[in-house]
């Protein structure tokens, strides 16, 4: 779309918001009375706190008493049970691996899924992806420390730039609220020997806050046919001073140590695939609030080293800056003005000889530099409207300029019902591997571009029940695809692919006594072309129930019609897929006062099933744990 398009599409809403804020003289945003369960407070879809309804784009929020509720110790597992239209491939007891044929790959409405991902991954709103790859690793993000995750479905770009074309998931920290000190230790054990470990501790006086963790996961994997152990450590600080009143500021830091094995495909497994991995990095954040409105400032970086079985050996780093500043520029107004900057590259090489006998030749230090000046603005109309208008303009060092416009409408018909709509673009920037790295690359690929628009409601009945759903289309071109080089003689990276998705989610929560909370989500999505590893259909849904001090949960998944496929080069073989149903329990009681029981059981049903093409999941798996806080 060109710059004078978008300017067609934006300057109606600009023009109609500014009206409006002449005329409004009533309420704010945040005048109308929600409940935090069903509206909770959100900062990841504007960059600014406010009431979930308020917001245009698809929103799903995970709080940290689901953490309690939900087997597993990953962000990755919460949002596979929790957020709809989003699945993640998976191959063992613990961890997901590395590389194009590792699982921990991530979708969103049937774009993403490989090893390139096109969902955003933040640590309290800064990126977190590697350098050299442009993808994440899914083992990187344990929920120690975490407080909430909050989950756009949907193209985020405007905010957050490349790699938001699809959604993002944003992992927020715990903030401290209570004076004092709290220490909790917990251990555990399970089948197939894996053994879990972890400690927390945290502090907080007068102006000062800090929190840190450690943790350790293991599991010698279930496969007797290869080798799939697996061994992960975990490591996050957080650190706040109040300066004054209206000043903060806030350190966060993350390091995983992790070493784990490739089992391969069932009909060729491997006993020696090695992945030995360091992941690092943190942020430094100073915020400021005044008469003038809220100021934030952070620096961040996210580093990697890499080594791997085959000889490969890598270094990637990325470090950037943010800086936005809300404002209420009349009233009814919030505005952000905001600025990103982030230089990401490393280099790597291939210690094995290649094909011919002959040393491989080491891929050299490679740097790229984006950087974007945006704007984001909503306004109040009318006491039951919120039209909302942004534009990101893209600077990258070879392509050059990525335009990336927004635009929505909420529209509030009552206190328990609202409808939203929205039209935005996605982008991800081909990573140094495609542009630089192994023979596949291509130094004139251009970033793939997505178009989303979709209308959602909600409605609230009473304090017990919640419905939200969304209908969404998704078009997108110049999609990075291997293609046949014009020579004939092999592939090539290129922007050849396209792709049209139309789908819709359903998201029900429901209170229906004290004590008791359960929901469902089900996704469908219709892929024009179907991509491996997304389902076209997915329902997952929940139920706790507390009584004393004994808690019991069940969570439910269920995929439909989805492919997946092998690990052949230079073009992968597509497979169809069974559906499949994987049910999970877990229990909570206080033994003492401060020593709390945990036993989950994950795929009670015993069901043989794949979540991508040739790795196996295990059956019945049984894990104890025992906390104890003091």
């Amino acid at each position: 779309m060109s710059t004078k398009k978008i300017w067609i599409v934006l300057m109606p809403a600009l023009l109609i918001s500014i009206w409006a804020a002449a005329a409004e003289t009533q309420t704010d945003l945040d005048s109308i009375n929600i409940k935090y369960y069903f509206n909770p407070v959100v900062k990841t879809g504007i960059k600014s706190a406010g009431s979930q309804r308020d917001i245009a784009a698809a929103m799903t929020v995970i709080g940290s008493a689901k953490f309690e509720q939900t087997p597993g110790n990953s962000v990755m597992e919460m949002v596979q049970a929790y957020v709809p239209g989003l699945y993640l491939t998976e191959w063992n007891v613990m961890g997901y691996g590395v590389a194009g044929s590792a699982a921990g790959k991530v979708s969103i409405r049937g774009i993403g899924g490989t090893a390139d991902t096109h969902v955003m991954i933040l640590r309290n709103g800064r990126p977190d992806f590697m350098g050299l790859m442009g993808c994440t690793l899914a083992d990187e993000f344990s929920t120690d420390g975490v407080e909430r995750l909050e989950i756009i479905r949907g193209p985020a770009s405007f905010l957050y730039g490349t790699n938001a074309s699809a959604g993002v998931i944003n992992i927020v920290t715990h903030d401290i609220t209570h004076h004092g000190f709290q220490t909790d230790l917990k251990v555990g054990a399970g089948v197939y020997n894996s053994k879990k470990f972890s400690i927390r501790h945290s502090g907080k006086w007068d102006r000062t806050e800090y929190k840190l963790t450690a943790s350790r996961r293991s599991t010698d994997g279930f496969r007797t046919d290869a080798d799939n152990r697996y061994e992960g450590n975990y490591f996050t600080g957080h650190f706040a001073y109040s300066i004054s009143k209206k000043t903060s500021l806030e350190l966060n830091a993350s390091f995983a140590d992790l070493y784990l094995f490739d089992p391969g495909l069932v009909t060729t497994p491997k006993t020696n695939d090695w992945y030995d991995i360091l992941r690092w990095g943190g942020d430094l954040t100073l915020t400021n609030k005044s008469r003038f409105g809220e100021s934030y400032l952070k620096s961040h970086g996210n580093f990697g080293k890499h080594q791997f079985a085959d000889g490969w050996d890598s270094y990637d780093q990325m470090i950037g800056f943010m800086a936005y500043h809300n404002l209420k520029l009349t009233h009814g107004n919030l505005t952000t003005l905001g600025f990103d900057i982030k230089q990401y590259g490393g280099h790597g090489e291939n210690l094995t000889l290649d094909w011919q006998g002959n040393p491989s030749v080491p891929y050299t230090e490679k740097q790229i530099m984006e950087y974007a000046p945006y704007m984001h603005s909503q306004q109040l109309l009318l006491k039951r409207f919120i039209l909302s208008a942004g534009l990101r303009i893209e600077k990258h060092d070879l392509y050059g300029t990525v335009t990336v416009p927004k635009a929505g409408l909420v529209t509030h018909i009552s206190d328990a019902s609202s409808i939203r709509v929205t039209h935005s673009k996605g982008f991800r920037s081909p990573s140094l591997r495609e542009l630089y790295f192994f023979p596949s690359h291509n130094e004139d690929l251009k970033p793939d571009e997505f178009w989303n628009s979709e209308i959602g409601g909600s409605y609230q009945f009473g304090n017990f029940l919640k419905v939200d759903a969304s209908v969404y289309h998704i078009a997108g071109d110049n999609l990075i695809a291997l293609a046949p080089r014009v020579s004939r003689m092999g592939y090539q990276l290129s922007n050849v692919g396209e792709t049209e998705n139309n789908g819709y989610e359903v998201q029900i929560n429901l209170l229906p006594v004290n004590g008791v909370e359960c929901g469902a989500n089900w996704s469908h999505i219709d892929m024009k072309n179907k991509i491996p590893n997304m389902p076209e259909k997915k329902l997952t849904a929940y139920i706790s129930g507390r009584i004393g001090q004994f808690s019991l949960s069940a969570n439910l998944m269920w995929v439909g019609n989805w492919l997946s496929k092998d690990t052949a080069l230079p073009v992968a073989n597509i497979y169809r897929m069974d559906n499949y149903t994987v049910l999970d329990f877990s229990t909570n009681f206080q033994i003492y006062n401060l020593l709390q029981a945990k036993l989950t059981l994950k795929n009670a049903l015993d069901s043989s099933y794949q979540a991508m093409y040739g790795y196996p999941m295990p059956g019945r798996i049984f894990m104890a744990e025992l906390t104890c806080g003091f």
